[in-house]
């Protein structure tokens, strides 16, 4: 269930810097609400866990929670929206994110924590304009025609999240940008094949076409069986090249400073190579049916995350 629309908050209250239904809420009940969305939604990766200092989790999940919001603005099936108003709606955000600084009353939690750690951590807007630019890519979507545009869509998508991670905690140069691209890359394409059987059904494919044409698969209609075969072997492709972000992206640990972030990355890429493994394991099947990590998973990724 949907965290933010199962609540019945209306999207205009959602949307708004100063929204009627927050007026009481103070910086402390901001951060708290925005601690329970990123809480309380699954990921495969640790979203400001306790590997991080107290200090800069709150401000990861701020951002957590705006980001949640505009995805559930773009895909969110319990909307009853037109593409039309979608986009007008992820428009309003960026318009607000654009205008932080010209307004000194916000009551919206949502906006209250985001202008806060944009204004502490001294963060450049540009990351949150390409991730909002990214959802109306998603609500206007189009099947990748190679792997060139999924790299592009990332690089909107993903990696924007990557840059604010490293400049919250002072660890960002040109250096240690391109390994967390290569991370956040991977970590967006083991989404997609971990969805396929969701997105399929709603028409989006994120397999690009070359590939598909190259096995002479194109369509992937999932309905007949004859394409087994081919499928299995398009899905083994993508995994492999999937998995060589994280290996590469994976240097980036020991270019980090703080102890604690190295802990946080850690976690994140064995979480990512640990679904990765368990749709290596689905293959075919993931047309299908959705692998997701269980307790014994989190167990495994914080173990190995700390050694």
């Amino acid at each position: 269930m949907n965290l933010l629309f199962s609540e019945n908050l209306p999207l205009e209250e959602l949307i708004s810097l100063k929204s009627s239904y927050f007026r009481n809420y103070g910086i402390l009940e901001s951060y708290k609400f925005c601690e329970h969305i990123a809480k309380k939604h699954y990921e495969n990766f640790p979203v400001g866990s306790f590997l991080l200092p107290k200090e800069e989790r709150r401000f990861l999940h701020s951002i957590y929670a705006f980001l949640r919001l505009a995805d559930d603005i773009a895909d969110s099936q319990e909307l009853q929206l037109s593409k039309e108003d979608r986009i007008n709606a992820l428009e309003i955000l960026e318009k607000n994110v654009r205008s932080f600084k010209n307004f000194d009353l916000i009551t919206n939690p949502i906006f209250i924590c985001l202008k806060d750690t944009i204004e502490k951590k001294e963060l450049p807007i540009e990351p949150f304009i390409k991730l909002l630019t990214a959802f109306k890519m998603d609500v206007n979507f189009s099947q990748p025609n190679n792997w060139n545009d999924l790299e592009n869509y990332c690089a909107f998508s993903a990696n924007p999240v990557g840059e604010l991670v490293l400049r919250i905690f002072a660890e960002y140069s040109n250096k240690t940008i391109n390994f967390s691209n290569l991370i956040c890359t991977g970590l967006q394409l083991v989404n997609f094949w971990q969805d396929l059987s969701v997105d399929i059904n709603i028409g989006r494919l994120y397999i690009p076409k070359d590939l598909l044409i190259h096995y002479k698969c194109e369509g992937l209609d999932i309905s007949i069986n004859q394409n087994k075969e081919k499928v299995g072997l398009i899905i083994k492709e993508i995994l492999s090249k999937t998995s060589d972000y994280f290996i590469d992206g994976w240097k980036l640990v020991w270019h980090l400073k703080n102890k604690r972030l190295r802990f946080e990355i850690n976690a994140t890429i064995i979480g990512g190579l640990r679904v990765l493994r368990k749709e290596k394991k689905y293959g075919y099947n993931l047309l299908f049916k959705r692998p997701k990590l269980n307790y014994f998973d989190y167990i495994y990724i914080l173990l190995n995350a700390l050694i």
